[in-house]
Parts: C-alpha cells; structure tokens; sequence
C-alpha cells in the first residue's frame, strides 16, 4: 500500500485537500470515507470539493450513519474555492465561501465563519489549462493561516519545492490534492494531537509538519488505464461539475468567470417554492461578496411565482452592493412567468450567456427603470 508510513508518537496524520464527484474527483463520498478506513494512516481529512460544500456534508452524514465503521475517522467540513488570484482552501467552514472574489476576500470570507484559509498549490504551474491556479507570491501578502507546500499531483514536484522556500516561517501543510483513489493519502500533515481541534491548533500554533511524495508515472497510467476499462472521464472538466445541490428538483452548477470578475450561474430543472431558498442564498452570498452573476435559464422548465422571487431578491442586492445581475437565456417557461408577473422587461435580461457576461462585466444596473416604472 502507498500509505504504509505512520506519523512520529504523539502526532496523527491528515489530509487537508481532497476532491469527490460532487466537483471533479473520480470517486464519491462514500469511495473516500471506504479507502481511509481500510488503506490510509490519515485520522483527520478534509474533503474540499471545488466551489460547493455538498460533497463533504454527505461524507459527514455518511460517516455519522456508520460510526462502527467510521468512527476512527474525523472529518473536516470544506472546499477549495476559486478565487480570482489562485485556489484557496478553506477548512472548519459552515457555509459555502462563493468563488470569484479575489484572495484577500475570499481568506476574509473564510475568517468570518471562524474557518482556517490556506493557499492550496501556490506556485502550480504546469496543469492551467486544465484550471489548476495557485495563489503565487500572495502568500506573503494576504492572511493565509497555511500554505500548502506538500501536493501530491505528479506536475507539482518543484512547485512544492518553491513554495516550501518562499513559504519560510509560516504555517506548512501537505495535501493528497487526490481526485482519484490511489492518489489519497499520497501527500499529508503530521500533527501533535489526535482531533480535528488538535490540527487547527497546530495550523495556527505553526506546528504542523507536512510529509509524502507525489505520485509518479505507474500511479497516473494505472488511473489512465482503470478510467478508459470502465468508461470513465480522464481529465477533470471543472466548469462542468461545480455545483451546489439544492432542495426539491434543481441543480445550480457554479461557474467562476475571471473574465467578469464573477460567476455565471446554471439553473437546471424547476425553481419553484421548494428549490427558491437555495437560490436566493446564493445569489445573496455572491452579491454580498460584491460578485457579478449572469444567470443562465436556459434549463429552466418550470418556473413558478416563489422563484420569481429569488430572482427579485438576486437583483436588489446586486443594486445594493454594486455589482451588476443579468438573467441570460430564459427559457419559454422562465419568458411566460416573468411576463405574467410583469417583471419581463423589469429584470435584466439577455438572449444569450455571451451577452450576459458583457452586461456584468460593464456592472450593468441589474433591474431596468423606465419612467413609468416596472409595470409600464
């Protein structure tokens, strides 16, 4: 086994940085909790999909059904969030941290929630067409509370290496980053302790010690070759699988957009009384964090009078914030509610995402007021 190693008396392992289906790793919440059980020498681990906390609240909710399975494992509550300047983790959070803001916000964000922030593959540098972006040099300028100097990815051999030196008296953790199976536990950080609680101290005591190698080429062409037996995605596709699960029949996938310094948001299924709360925390979180949003209805089939409201709420506090909302693609069912609720013409709207993105980009007023006002 790859994690045959244990950590020195008087210190327990973690792994801080790990990915499930509910972002763009190959293995569910339930395959992660399974591995750790019967192949790991991790006692503490954070499952930190990309932009969305789904993925580890299953797995919390999985290990808490099973503790005659799980009950040697603890489990941090987390995400790696895309910010505009490189990804950033947060751990110990209790609400999502919506992406698009730039670092020194998103770490603001993270501290609010009394959450520990750390700089994930900071100098990362081979893997950016695939959406692999660290934070850089800001690791010295922006309150990370760790970095992460330690990543197990096969590209990430001298990029650990500069951020070990220019990470220099700070706070050092190690992460399997795994988006596969065989790559957990790869990459880690010994602590003194036992407990989650016992980790975040030694994060914020600087005692953390991170450990493990990357994987090499045998580890990489055996996930190749175990993909393609069983018809399985290769490469992560990211702007796919963002997505924040919701209540009733809907799927909100989030998409950050450095290039509107925002995120566009896709709406699958039906908004209606059951799904509109989640929506309306979310278009209210990113606004708050002064994000623009185009949201895209073209998956829309139903469209019922309380997501109308969701709506309504989205863009009161994009004028609020000064941050510009656009609706983009309504479908049939989004144009007939909207009209009937006459707010067709009141909303902001554009035929096409494209479109959308330019409006919010040019911070676009989110409601249009015509001198006889939204009912004219």
């Amino acid at each position: 086994m790859p994690h045959s190693s244990h950590p020195a008396p008087g210190f327990s392992r973690a792994d801080l940085h790990v990915h499930t289906t509910y972002s763009d790793g190959t293995a569910t919440p339930e395959d992660l909790l399974n591995y750790y059980a019967l192949h790991s020498a991790v006692q503490v681990f954070a499952v930190t999909d990309h932009d969305t906390l789904d993925g580890a609240l299953q797995a919390r909710r999985f290990a808490a059904e099973h503790p005659d399975l799980f009950g040697h494992l603890e489990m941090i509550v987390g995400e790696e969030v895309s910010s505009k300047d490189g990804h950033v983790l947060g751990l110990f959070l209790k609400e999502w941290v919506p992406p698009g803001m730039d670092a020194a916000r998103t770490v603001e964000a993270i501290h609010a929630q009394g959450a520990v922030a750390i700089a994930a593959h900071p100098y990362t540098n081979w893997m950016k067409f695939s959406g692999l972006l660290g934070v850089g040099d800001l690791i010295r300028t922006v309150p990370f509370d760790a970095v992460e100097t330690r990543n197990s990815n096969f590209t990430e051999v001298f990029a650990n290496r500069k951020a070990a030196r220019r990470a220099a008296g700070m706070a050092q953790v190690g992460s399997s980053d795994g988006h596969f199976l065989d790559a957990i536990g790869r990459c880690h950080t010994d602590f003194p302790g036992s407990t989650a609680d016992d980790l975040r101290k030694a994060i914020l005591d600087r005692t953390t010690v991170p450990g493990g190698r990357c994987y090499g080429l045998p580890t990489l062409v055996g996930f190749v070759v175990e993909r393609l037996r069983v018809g399985g995605k290769i490469l992560p596709n990211r702007d796919a699988i963002r997505m924040a699960s919701s209540e009733g029949d809907l799927r909100i996938v989030v998409h950050p957009d450095s290039g509107i310094d925002g995120a566009v948001l896709t709406l699958v299924g039906r908004l209606d009384a059951l799904s509109m709360k989640v929506v309306k925390e979310t278009l209210l979180r990113l606004t708050d964090a002064k994000v623009g949003v185009v949201l895209d209805l073209a998956g829309v089939d139903f469209l019922a009078s309380a997501g109308v409201t969701a709506l309504v709420a989205g863009a009161k506090n994009a004028l609020r914030n000064g941050v510009a909302l656009c609706l983009a693609a309504p479908s049939p069912a989004c144009q007939r509610t909207l009209v009937a609720a006459r707010l067709g013409t009141f909303l902001r709207t554009e035929p096409d995402v494209a479109r959308a993105r330019r409006r919010v980009a040019e911070r676009a007023p989110s409601v249009v007021v015509s001198a006889a006002g939204p009912g004219a």
